[in-house]
């Protein structure tokens, strides 16, 4: 069960990934680079996940409760950090930053809803 499960949530992963490269390339042809950096954010938080998905089949053993804890884990610690680095940003009144730590926050919250809902117990 474990692997059906790593399969449809990998294919998650695959399909917002190119969908971020796809539109990160479409915003540099019109021009729109900083809309294209955040497309880069994005991707770069999927991969994130992906690798730590790699890492709970890895640490688990193959056994799917333990793969989904430590998932779960990882998925509220890991953006603590972004968290912290946008109440940073906000006291420096640097509004990009916030820009670029609430969308990790927000891609990470759209990870989480999205593995809850596609890996069965």
């Amino acid at each position: 069960m474990i692997e059906e499960n790593v399969r449809k949530i990998n294919r998650y992963f695959d399909k917002q990934i190119s969908r971020c490269g796809l539109c990160r390339v479409e915003l540099r042809a019109e021009g729109r680079m900083d809309e294209a950096v955040f497309e880069n954010v994005k991707e770069n938080v999927y991969n994130i996940f992906r690798s730590v998905l790699t890492m709970a089949v890895k640490t688990s053993k193959n056994d799917p409760k333990a793969a989904k804890s430590f998932f779960l884990q990882k998925i509220e610690k890991i953006p603590s950090n972004w968290e912290a680095a946008y109440e940073k940003a906000g006291q420096n009144d640097d509004a990009e930053k916030m820009r670029i730590e609430r969308l990790k926050l927000d891609t990470a919250r759209e990870i989480k809803e999205n593995f809850t809902n596609l890996w069965e117990d």
